[in-house]
């Protein structure tokens, strides 16, 4: 029995739950197209551009301890706060690094992630905000230096009357003046994703110092999300790809968005007719009843049953 149990559970996990994952992931990703090109049509962002970050995201969430449901998700909350769909998907994967550098699980990072796409809403990260990375152990002295570097290189630290000193001395008072805007984490996100050369950060104002151990604590955030350290991680890693390799099947099987919302909308037409059509008749029927008196006579007809019921009852207890 145990025997026999262990390989019911094996077959699962390898046929059966991949199948349904990848049922779900294709669904997910249906779901979250539409939600994108909403969030992002004032950009004129088309299917194809939503569908290649997705894909990208995908296949990033293949290669790291992540899943593509946490990628869709955060992608809609990102593009929510008025990101264009790009920007977002390099956010994310340079989230997600930063993440997996400081050993925060994937729930952790989706609550951090969320409280840090509305900190996006309103173009700066405050303390409120920061606080919601430090609960699931983000914010490490690493990411906050990087942060002071790439704001002092945009000038925001001017703009708002800081000085790095100062923001060394006390990070979270700090953030009470809202230097920390939302345009200097989106930079750090970009550069911890990777999406960011060594040029372009130099064209920023950042020192080559700087430029190097940005990029060396980028190296070590991609590691540390894409590196498999343990069993449970081999198995979600496995599962992951699986899963991923079944969406593909699915989007082939019924098609992409365009394709699939083409179908289905067919489908749900001829049901939704033919359900109409079920219904008017038997309202009809109902309506032809009523017409002919018969409400009057089922009432008279359970009036006189209910009569006969009483005296039966009566006669019973008289009895």
């Amino acid at each position: 029995n145990k025997a026999m149990a262990m390989g019911d559970s094996l077959i699962k996990a390898a046929m059966i739950e991949p199948l349904t994952s990848g049922f779900q992931e294709y669904e997910l990703k249906m779901g979250s197209i539409q939600t994108i090109l909403a969030n992002t049509s004032r950009y004129g962002t088309g299917l194809d551009e939503v569908t290649a970050s997705l894909d990208e995201l995908n296949e990033y969430a293949d290669k790291t301890i992540y899943n593509f449901g946490d990628m869709t998700r955060n992608i809609g909350l990102f593009t929510n706060s008025g990101l264009r769909v790009e920007e977002a998907t390099s956010m994310i994967k340079g989230f997600s690094n930063a993440a997996a550098a400081s050993g925060t699980n994937a729930q952790g990072a989706a609550s951090a992630a969320y409280q840090l796409s509305q900190a996006l809403s309103s173009g700066t990260v405050r303390l409120m905000d920061w606080r919601s990375l430090t609960t699931v152990g983000m914010g490490s002295k690493n990411m906050q230096d990087g942060l002071i570097d790439i704001a002092r290189a945009m000038g925001t630290l001017n703009e708002t009357g800081t000085t790095a000193e100062e923001i060394q001395n006390d990070f979270n008072s700090s953030l009470e003046k809202n230097w920390l805007s939302a345009d200097v984490m989106s930079k750090y996100l970009q550069i911890m994703a990777g999406d960011m050369d060594d040029a372009s950060m130099a064209a920023m104002g950042l020192t080559e110092e700087q430029v190097t151990m940005l990029r060396q604590q980028q190296i070590a955030a991609e590691e540390a999300a894409t590196k498999v350290r343990t069993f449970t991680q081999l198995i979600g890693t496995a599962k992951e790809n699986l899963g991923s390799g079944w969406g593909k099947t699915w989007e082939l099987m019924f098609g992409n968005f365009n394709e699939a919302t083409e179908m289905w909308t067919s489908a749900n037409n001829a049901i939704t007719s033919g359900i109409d059509a079920s219904a008017a008749s038997r309202n009809q029927m109902i309506t032809d009843f009523i017409d002919l008196g018969g409400r009057a006579t089922l009432i008279n007809a359970i009036v006189a049953a209910f009569g006969a019921l009483s005296k039966i009852f009566q006669a019973m207890k008289g009895g």
